[in-house]
């Protein structure tokens, strides 16, 4: 049985109930989600807004998943459609909106309606994540050592004359 259909027949078993009816529960053992979901149940009234919408107020401590509601009308002239507002739920709050018909809000009068609130996952703290650490590599306990090249001192470059011949021409070998 889906979650839907879980939440008509308790909403069903709470209207047989507050009327004074008895609600018989079946001998099987239960089905559904382990542990059991959280549910809130109430009959509460509000005033409407120009749009016929009101906020109601709960304790489930999470967002729900779902949230079952039935008009509940004092009168026999005051009927209206009740269902709740997509995109409200909040971990404390709901709104509904009462409508006479399709186009006519029911704006600023008083509704009073059943609801039962079935939790969803429960609300947590956003937290903001810690950057990834960069591992930097270890430092060597050794220095490298350094290669001397060897030098090579220049030579200098000597230029020598010829033996310059003695003056007059001569071999200079023995006159």
């Amino acid at each position: 049985m889906r979650t839907r259909e879980r939440a008509a027949l308790a909403v069903a078993g709470l209207a047989v109930a507050a009327a004074g009816g008895t609600v018989f529960a079946g001998t099987s053992g239960a089905i559904g989600p382990s542990p059991a979901p959280s549910v809130q149940a109430a009959e509460t009234s509000c005033v409407t807004d120009s749009a016929g919408m009101c906020t109601v107020q709960h304790a489930l401590g999470a967002v729900p998943a779902v949230v079952v509601v039935s008009a509940n009308t004092p009168g026999q002239f005051n009927a209206y459609m009740l269902n709740t507002v997509q995109g409200s739920y909040t971990a404390t709050t709901f709104q509904v909106r009462a409508m006479f018909n399709q186009t006519t809000p029911k704006a600023g009068g008083a509704i009073w309606f059943s609801y039962a609130a079935y939790g969803g996952a429960p609300v947590t703290t956003p937290t903001t994540p810690t950057p990834p650490t960069t591992q930097t590599p270890p430092k060597s306990s050794t220095t490298p050592t350094k290669t001397t090249l060897p030098t090579t001192t220049p030579v200098p470059t000597t230029t020598t004359e010829a033996p310059t011949s003695p003056p007059g021409g001569g071999s200079g070998l023995g006159s």
